[in-house]
């Protein structure tokens, strides 16, 4: 009778452990759940704990996190706010002596007018393409994402750079659906496909490759241009730069702006040199969402 008396006492610890055990195991998945929405969504809604078992400071310690996530989130969207002013009104504020400037060499129609003015109008454009840039890094511009193949933004964009490169080739291989904005996105590849034009022949020849997982997509846009030495490949992405030995008329903002773009949708992008040119790599995630789920 002992025997059965101890092994029965065993058995219902054990299986109070047990209960315990899976209990605290359901806690740690729920608050996992509630953290991963959290990050996604950027809601609140993990609360400081007031049990005293095991996963009590795993949650406290959780939502101690969440509250400096907030404070830092809302103060970096207060800084970009400022930033996104200040560079506005510094746009609006050089704008404003170019157009004056415009008109005066207009009016005194000197020999050098031609030059003037498409200086001008250099420094317009890189006032614009600066300032387009900034409010991107400011996440000044409010981007829309839904569901969508890539393909159709690929050719949109190529449809607007062709006339003035009719002796380039596109050739788009693949396919590929996500979650993006079409409009911000199209412009991405639209300078991609841009800067493939300037750096190629007359008969030069861009491939675009689009692939998939369930979580991943993949885009590679190659030219035939012959590539860039291996001291520039680290800053084609910096403002204002320009490869040496070859001449552009752009700001040297554009693959900038790509690059920032592709941040917004959460993707990466490298460049390096490829057998017959320049290639791209673009990775960004395939996020599918339910609906009526906030981007």
């Amino acid at each position: 009778m002992v025997l059965y008396a101890v092994g029965a006492a065993l058995f219902a610890a054990a299986a109070a452990l047990f209960w315990l055990f899976m209990r605290q195991t359901r806690r740690l998945q729920k608050l996992a759940q509630i953290m991963e929405t959290d990050l996604t969504t950027g809601g609140h809604s993990l609360s400081f704990s007031l049990r005293e078992d095991a996963v009590a400071p795993v949650e406290n310690a959780a939502a101690e996190m969440e509250n400096r996530i907030i404070v830092l989130r809302e103060r970096c969207q207060e800084e970009a706010r400022r930033v996104s002013g200040m560079t506005a009104d510094i746009s609006h504020q050089l704008k404003t002596p170019l157009s004056s400037l415009r008109l005066f060499c207009e009016m005194d129609e000197g020999p050098h007018l031609n030059s003037q003015l498409d200086q001008i109008e250099r420094m317009e454009k890189l006032i614009a393409s600066l300032l387009r840039l900034e409010k991107l890094c400011a996440d000044g511009y409010a981007f829309t994402y839904a569901d969508q193949p890539l393909r159709p933004i690929i050719e949109n964009a190529w449809a607007r750079l062709s006339p003035l490169w009719p002796g380039r080739k596109l050739i788009l291989q693949g396919d590929a659906h996500g979650r993006c904005d079409g409009k911000w996105l199209g412009e991405a590849f639209e300078n991609l496909l841009k800067n493939a034009c300037q750096h190629t022949g007359e008969d030069g020849e861009i491939t675009v490759k689009l692939d998939q997982t369930s979580q991943v997509l993949f885009c590679s846009l190659e030219d035939n241009g012959g590539g860039v030495s291996p001291q520039d490949l680290p800053h084609l992405f910096d403002r204002f730069y320009r490869v040496q030995g070859q001449q552009s008329q752009g700001a040297g903002l554009g693959l900038a702006i790509v690059k920032e773009i592709i941040f917004r949708h959460h993707g990466q992008i490298i460049a390096e040199n490829a057998k017959c040119g320049l290639k791209f790599r673009i990775t960004m995630p395939a996020l599918y969402m339910n609906r009526g789920q906030v981007p």
